[in-house]
C-alpha cells in the first residue's frame, strides 16, 4: 500500500547546515516519521527516496518574485505592517536574501520537473508567523505524538511547514496573496483565537487602495 507523507522543508544556505526537513506519515492518523537539519545542497538527495509517496510539499523560502520595494510582494507588504513587526512575525525583504531566494527558485524548478505544481501540491509557507498564531493543542489532536521534541530550530519550523503541508491536503488551508505569489496559512479553526480577532483586524481595515489587488479566503 502506498504511503501518504507530507513535506516540509526550511530551506536554508546551499553551503550551510542549516535546512531542516520533516516528514509527516497518514496511517491511521498522522505522526512525524522523519525530521533532520541538513546543507542545503543535500537536500534533493535526501528526499528523493520519499518524492513518489509525498503528497504535498511546503517550503519556507520565497518560490515567486516580487516587484516591489525589497522585491517584497503584496502579501509581503500587508504581513509587514506594525501589528505583525511589533510581534516579530514579519517577513525579511527576500532582497536581503539573494542567495537564499536564487537557491529556492532552482529547488521549486527541479521539483515540478518532477510532477509538483506551485500552489497546487507545493506552497509556500511561513512557519515563523505560524508558530505564533498556531493552537498547538489543536495540531497536537492531529498527531499520534503528544510530547514533539525537535534537537533544533531547523526541525521545528520545518515540522510547522510540515504540518501546512498536511492541511493542505485535507483542504484546511486558506490563501493570501496576488499573481506576485501566495501564501499558504491553516485555516483559523487552527489559530489561537486571539490572533483570529487581529488578523480580522488588520484584513478589514486594511488599506483599500494599497492592498486592492490582494485577495485571501481566510475569513469566507
Amino acid at each position: 500500500m502506498k504511503e501518504n507523507l507530507f513535506l516540509g522543508i526550511d530551506l536554508g544556505g546551499r553551503e550551510n547546515k542549516t535546512t531542516g526537513i520533516c516528514i509527516l506519515k497518514e496511517d491511521d492518523g498522522i505522526k512525524i516519521y522523519f525530521k533532520d537539519k541538513i546543507f542545503g545542497k543535500e537536500l534533493l538527495k535526501k528526499i528523493s527516496p520519499y518524492l513518489k509517496s509525498i503528497k504535498v510539499i511546503a517550503i519556507d523560502a520565497p518560490l515567486t518574485k516580487g516587484r516591489g520595494k525589497g522585491k517584497m510582494r503584496l502579501f509581503e507588504k500587508f504581513l509587514s505592517q506594525k501589528i505583525f513587526r511589533q510581534n516579530k512575525i514579519n517577513p525579511i525583504p527576500p532582497a536581503l536574501m539573494p542567495q537564499l531566494c536564487d537557491f529556492a527558485f532552482e529547488l521549486k524548478r527541479k521539483l515540478e520537473k518532477r510532477g509538483f505544481v506551485l500552489d497546487t501540491n507545493l506552497i509556500e509557507v511561513f512557519p515563523t508567523f505560524l508558530e505564533k498564531i498556531l493552537n498547538l493543542k489543536k495540531i497536537e489532536e492531529i498527531l499520534k505524538e503528544k510530547k514533539i521534541s525537535f534537537k533544533n530550530e531547523d526541525e521545528k519550523m520545518a515540522f510547522y511547514c510540515a504540518i501546512l503541508a498536511f492541511l493542505h491536503s485535507k483542504f484546511k488551508t486558506r490563501y493570501l496573496g496576488y499573481k506576485d505569489g501566495f501564501l499558504f496559512l491553516p485555516e483559523p479553526s487552527f489559530w489561537k483565537k486571539e490572533w483570529i480577532k487581529k488578523i480580522h483586524k488588520v484584513w478589514k481595515g486594511k488599506d483599500r487602495l494599497k492592498y486592492r489587488y490582494l485577495i485571501s479566503n481566510l475569513f469566507d
